[in-house]
């Protein structure tokens, strides 16, 4: 099978940079090329990659993609004229209510729900690319997101973490802000590190005893919480979004929407199984794993089948703020 991906934005091969949809798609690429399948790229970034092919804006996008493929997958809601069969990702949550291409795919069985539609595959990571777990951490815990985003809950997962007693390394954030989420914490066990990736990233993550991720919105899958199971850390966060579709085993972690209980967890992340944390990862949330389930989606629509009985549209109050309670 032939798969172009299109996904129009500077983007590099391999990924370099912080974005998650970037990594997902090179663990895609990774993963198909390993079930034997020829896969090109087409961005607006001119990369020395032999398999990615630099989009002209000067010309029609059809012009482009027609005739190498068997199939195209966008990373973004298409829906213009084209000869070839396509499905689309989404990716985020919607700002406003639209109607999406039928064979839309989204992240998880609740993404899916908040558009009113049932087809999704699961993220997967690249895990060569993250080297191996750490089995006897450091005494702190971390939190992995955007700390200006206020549904990321920066706030409450400081929370947790001072009533639980336990350190905390912040990555994604700094120590003092005043925009959109404004915040300011002195203590000195909270250790702060800014947007961070790679190796530096990974290295924090291995070391910690686990992630804080206690989200306030539905969150369309989660990548933070993939990378630190991998990395053998187990996940305490709320049970909005993706979270139940990852966190599905009592040992890898805690789903709880209070404060209290995550506190209680959080104290005692010895309970938790570390190498069944890595495992889980390994096996449901890989480049290989995530390239079967978009495979078998493949197949689906060149078969003439659609992959949602209509065409998906988002719900209202799909980026509503949630609540916790203490």
């Amino acid at each position: 099978m032939k798969i172009l991906h299109v996904l129009l934005t500077q983007l590099s091969i391999p990924p370099t940079d912080y974005g998650g949809t970037e990594r997902v798609l090179w663990g895609l690429y990774q993963g198909q090329k390993a079930l034997g399948h020829e896969v090109k790229f087409i961005t607006k970034n001119k990369n020395i990659h032999p398999d990615a092919l630099y989009f002209d804006e000067k010309q029609s996008l059809e012009s482009q993609i027609e005739g190498w493929a068997d199939i195209i997958h966008f990373h973004y809601p298409y829906d213009g004229a084209i000869n070839t069969p396509f499905v689309c990702t989404e990716h985020s949550n919607s700002e406003v209510e639209k109607e999406y291409p039928i064979n839309t795919i989204y992240l998880s069985s609740r993404h899916a729900d908040n558009y009113n539609a049932n087809c999704f595959v699961h993220n997967g990571l690249y895990w060569p690319d993250y080297g191996e777990p750490n089995f006897n951490p450091k005494h702190y815990v971390h939190f992995l997101a955007k700390a200006s985003w206020r549904i990321k809950n920066l706030q409450g997962s400081v929370r947790i973490a001072q009533k639980a007693d336990m350190p905390m390394h912040i990555l994604g954030g700094k120590r003092f802000n005043i925009r959109r989420n404004p915040y300011f914490y002195p203590s000195s066990k909270l250790t702060f590190h800014g947007m961070i990736g790679g190796e530096q990233k990974n290295e924090l993550v291995r070391n910690s005893k686990g992630l804080i991720f206690p989200v306030l919105w539905h969150e369309p899958f989660g990548l933070a919480v993939i990378e630190s199971l991998y990395l053998g850390c187990p996940v305490f966060a709320t049970s909005f979004g993706a979270l139940p579709d990852i966190v599905t085993q009592e040992n890898i972690g805690l789903l709880s929407n209070s404060y209290s209980v995550l506190t209680e967890a959080v104290r005692n992340t010895d309970q938790f199984d570390r190498h069944a944390c890595h495992h889980h990862a390994k096996q449901y949330f890989s480049h290989t794993a995530m390239a079967k389930g978009y495979l078998h989606c493949y197949e689906r629509v060149l078969a003439g089948e659609t992959l949602n009985s209509q065409k998906p549209k988002a719900k209202a109050n799909i980026k509503d703020r949630l609540k916790m309670v203490s």
